[in-house]
């Protein structure tokens, strides 16, 4: 393979689940055994790193990003695995930092066809699962010490549930991916607590819903600890805004004062003490300097993203300035999450919510949070090979909001804003990251330089 596109097609002409829901959950399609078997025959990369393991269903990406961020201002070269990426591969696999680059992503996609002539036609590797191999190849190349690996989906039988971590993370679990995980919150529950590992500590993240007793039940099979972080951390917020939240947290007896997050919204504060505590568990908490410098940096791309200033729409005029921000709420509960943000964090004249949502989510669940605060609603289509049910959208939306409208194309949904919009005003993109990503990508254009 000479080129990225050569390599890209190459990873995706296997099973990708992230595209293609219409496989049964269970073991035998999703299952780890087929991630064990590439990572022996690549000389099991990941032996002598120190692997923290985070499922869940909200705040996966937060936690990850902000462990490695903190484990590296502690000078410990950390790996990131997650998923999935905003606008390139590249953003999910990455150390200290730095994301990999198109010539190692092709040197390393370049071992595994010999590696996958060696497994049987009819149970070859999944894009996911060679994805998770080549990663931790990259790592052992690089040096790493510590890996995050943040799971795709579930736990239980998820491909990067191959480790033995010295610390599991199970951030807020609520209602997504019913079809696969299960359609109550325990069975869900059940499949993130897959991560928890023998005699190895796991720290349980703001619940909303009573999962407790599941991952109590499953750490005890396993002889392991269950540290709570609503039980031994506090945090009393000083100021929420659009740019971020000023905080202190008392987190396992140790205090830290004033300290500022980036990344906007209580729920990202909740992210970072479960972080937090988990670096304390660690016996690797950075100091507060340290901490504080850590957490004022952090940037998170189509979380609470904010975008402001000048822009220009695509005739090449100028259309004003505009505030648009991006937030990737895929289900009722990050929905819901989102509007409080919008509510503490947000100073606006009127909401214009631009809405694209893929098949299979919950349409009216979502909508019931954002259509009341919306002043105009704008259903538009995310660009994916993903299943699509629009009409259902259109028709849920119109239902809360008669005067909801559709614009299938996420620009013209944007210029459309813009154009009904004034400075005062808040445009937000959300839904499915196949709405919010070429969001970004239009709005970097619109923004940036003339």
């Amino acid at each position: 393979m000479k080129t990225l596109d050569e390599a890209l097609d190459y990873l995706y002409s296997f099973i990708n689940y992230e595209t293609d829901a219409s496989y049964a959950y269970g073991a035998v399609f999703y299952n780890v055994e087929r991630t064990v078997k590439l990572l022996e025959l690549l000389g099991n990369p990941e032996k002598g790193m120190r692997v923290v393991h985070v499922a869940g269903t909200k705040g996966k990406g937060s936690v990850c990003t902000l462990f490695a961020a903190l484990l590296a201002c502690r000078g410990v070269k950390t790996g990131l695995f997650t998923s999935p990426h905003v606008e390139r591969v590249n953003e999910r696999i990455s150390v200290d930092g730095r994301e990999i680059e198109d010539g190692e992503f092709i040197e390393l996609m370049d071992l595994f066809p010999p590696l996958i002539g060696r497994f049987p036609r009819e149970n070859v590797p999944t894009t996911f699962e060679i994805l998770t191999a080549l990663a931790m190849e990259h790592y052992r190349r690089r040096g790493t010490q510590y890996v995050v690996l943040e799971t795709g989906m579930g736990g239980r039988f998820d491909s990067t549930n191959f480790c033995d971590p010295v610390l599991s993370v199970v951030t807020p679990v609520s209602y997504d991916h019913t079809d696969k995980l299960g359609d109550t919150i325990e069975q869900i529950a059940f499949e993130k607590a897959g991560i928890i590992k023998k005699g190895k500590p796991a720290v349980v993240g703001y619940q909303r819903y009573s999962i407790l007793p599941v991952l109590e039940r499953k750490a005890t099979e396993e002889g392991s600890r269950l540290y709570r972080t609503e039980s031994l951390c506090r945090y009393d917020l000083r100021r929420l805004s659009s740019r971020g939240s000023l905080f202190d947290a008392v987190v396992d007896g140790i205090s830290l004062e004033k300290l500022f997050l980036s990344l906007p919204g209580r729920h990202q504060v909740e992210n970072a003490v479960t972080v937090l505590l988990g670096l304390k568990i660690l016996d690797l908490l950075p100091p507060a300097d340290a901490v504080r410098a850590t957490l004022a940096q952090i940037r998170f791309p189509t979380r609470l993203e904010l975008f402001e200033g000048p822009l220009r729409v695509r005739s090449g005029s100028g259309g004003g300035t505009r505030r648009v921000l991006l937030d990737s709420a895929h289900n009722e509960d990050s929905a819901r999450v989102l509007v409080e943000a919008l509510r503490e964090a947000y100073r606006y004249g009127r909401l214009f919510t631009i809405l694209g949502i893929v098949k299979g989510k919950d349409i009216r669940g979502i909508l019931s949070n954002l259509a009341p605060v919306s002043d105009e609603l704008i259903v538009t289509e995310p660009k994916t090979h993903k299943e699509l049910d629009t009409e259902r959208v259109v028709r849920e939306a119109r239902a809360l909001k008669p005067s909801a409208l559709f614009i299938p194309d996420i620009r013209d949904a944007i210029e459309h804003a813009v154009s009904v919009s004034n400075a005062d005003d808040l445009i937000l993109v959300t839904g499915s990251f196949y709405a919010t990503s070429p969001a970004r990508s239009y709005l970097l254009r619109a923004f940036g330089p003339a």
